[in-house]
């Protein structure tokens, strides 16, 4: 499985991109075990995020973050107001030790 994190926005506006590879099934590397469980839970927690913003919304918070993940091939974009549980813990940990 790939996980890709990008997080924008922030007072800099710099942002910030990781990337990990890791396996979910068959024959693991130790370290798979940890990113694997990880991602099921925030898997698990991804249903649970607010449905995108209908067009006519107030634009997103100013000097916040946005972040967007990237499970595969689904892509989706989190305020840094909502990222909370698994999802926030995953894409921290893959801004911290992924390439």
């Amino acid at each position: 499985m790939r996980v890709e994190v990008i997080r924008s926005g922030g007072v800099a506006g710099i942002p910030r991109r990781g990337r990990v590879e890791f396996r979910v099934r068959g024959a693991r590397e130790p370290a798979d075990d940890e990113w694997a469980s990880l991602y099921r839970a925030a898997r698990s927690e991804r249903g649970r995020l607010p449905a995108a913003p209908a067009p006519q919304a107030p634009p997103r918070v100013r000097d916040a973050f946005q972040w967007t993940l990237r499970f595969g091939r689904e892509r989706f974009d989190v305020p840094d107001a909502t990222l909370r549980g698994a999802l926030r813990q995953l894409a921290e940990k893959v801004l911290a030790e992924g390439k």
